[in-house]
């Protein structure tokens, strides 16, 4: 099963559609390979398609608005959000185990639609 982690410096990044890198995690009964991905700015449902485009089945993530969610489940792709652990490792190998901790989403955007551009609205998130 392959998963996807928003990662910043190689730690979870807490807002989903902030990133511009994701960790791609094979595995197996344990990881079998991981890649690190580079995206550019995006607008609502380019990461979805991409990330499912790689394979993924799996995105673990501390929060993520409406439409890219939307976008997920409808391409198949299973979303975990609230996630706490930084390690994209250990978070991937937790939920394998099912043992993962997670809270509330992070990145809540309510039923925000996307404007006609595809651009999210801005919210002031920072990094």
């Amino acid at each position: 099963m392959k998963y996807a982690i928003p990662v910043h410096h190689g730690l979870l990044s807490p807002h989903f559609g902030q990133s511009t890198e994701f960790m791609i995690v094979d595995t197996d009964s344990g990881i079998t390979n991981k890649e690190t991905i580079s995206t550019v700015a995006h607008n609502c449902g380019s990461l979805p398609r991409l990330l499912s485009g790689h394979g993924v089945k799996v995105v673990l993530a501390g929060g993520m608005g409406f439409s890219p969610r939307m976008a997920f489940e409808r391409s198949g792709v299973e979303v975990v959000l609230g996630v706490t652990e930084l390690d994209p490792e250990k978070a991937v190998l937790a939920h394998l185990n099912n043992t993962l901790v997670n809270g509330a989403n992070v990145c809540e955007h309510g039923n925000e639609p996307c404007d006609q551009q595809g651009q999210h609205h801005h919210h002031g998130h920072t990094r």
